[in-house]
């Protein structure tokens, strides 16, 4: 179900969820999002997935909420985060700096029973706080990929984000910010996954984060570990040009459009996408994984793995 054919029928809506699908910081660049659609009258909560890196945790992989503690439960799949809210061995939650930041409560999503109870559990949350839309963000632009992409190090949190999107009974829209700050695709195949989706009358829009925004990012920045949704801002700021990411193992380059976020109809998306294709039908987070690999790719887990055994 979708009746957001450009990014101007979002603001047509009462209320959004707007949840960054990565993990790791990517609610930080879902707030240029939440600030548009508020400027516009909706009531916005801002939210993301439960899945923190190594080594800011020493698990590879998403926390279940069975492991969370001071979290409200709202569905199967998302819980309303405070500045209390970390797992019972002390994670804390970039969800939790945000909440504890702006003075609210902060969405959590679980992704770790897999595409179909996630979905089915944002739809339900939305039923219950009367949410008519929802935006997930993708800080970097790697939930474009095709799927044969040497780069792409995240495809299960991305893939299961975009087939939730596209899958929701609530209308909802794909958000990509940051234009390659996560260093997973280069300029050329970001271009081409913006390319397949044009090409799918599937770009619904742009904006790009003001000065305003920009400001309020920057105090957001102090409280919260990120670096793919660190460089959107960087860019605001007019600082373009190389960089490293991950302890030095990414590079990626800054550019103008690094401040933009891009918007784009879910299904045109995942249309072209092996990545969507492959984990459409699991009915796992672990089947999901299974069926990335055999598509030949690098999962999150084999990179979080890689970095604890080298820590």
């Amino acid at each position: 179900m979708n009746g957001v054919e450009s990014l101007e029928d979002c603001f047509e809506y009462d209320a959004a969820l707007v949840f960054g699908i990565g993990g790791s910081g990517d609610v930080v660049g879902s707030v240029p999002t939440a600030r548009l659609l508020e400027a516009h009258g909706l009531d916005v909560l801002l939210g993301g997935v439960a899945w923190e890196p190594v080594p800011k945790d020493d698990r590879p992989g998403p926390r279940s909420f069975d492991e969370v503690a001071a979290l409200e439960r709202v569905s199967e799949s998302v819980g309303l985060a405070t500045g209390e809210t970390r797992t019972h061995d002390g994670l804390e939650f970039s969800e939790t700096a945000v909440a504890r930041h702006l003075g609210e409560e902060v969405a959590l999503v679980d992704i770790s029973d897999g595409v179909e109870t996630m979905t089915g559990g944002i739809d339900d949350a939305c039923d219950r706080l009367g949410i008519d839309l929802v935006v997930g963000v993708d800080a970097g632009g790697d939930v474009l990929a095709r799927g044969d992409e040497p780069g792409v190090r995240s495809p299960v949190t991305d893939g299961l984000g975009l087939v939730a999107l596209e899958k929701l009974q609530v209308d909802a829209c794909l958000g990509v910010v940051g234009y390659g700050s996560d260093g997973e695709l280069a300029p050329e195949e970001l271009e081409a996954g913006i390319s397949r989706a044009a090409d799918c009358d599937g770009l619904l829009g742009a904006w790009g984060i003001t000065r305003r925004v920009r400001d309020e990012l920057e105090d957001l920045l102090a409280h919260v570990e990120t670096e793919a949704s660190r460089v959107p801002v960087e860019a605001a700021r007019g600082e373009y040009g190389d960089r490293t990411i991950r302890g030095g193992e990414v590079s990626l380059r800054a550019v103008p459009a690094s401040a933009v976020t891009f918007y784009f109809e879910p299904s045109a998306v995942a249309a072209t996408s092996q990545i969507a294709a492959r984990v459409r039908g699991t009915e796992s987070l672990e089947a999901a994984a299974d069926a990335l690999r055999e598509l030949g790719l690098q999962t999150e887990f084999e990179t979080e793995q890689r970095r604890l055994d080298s820590s």
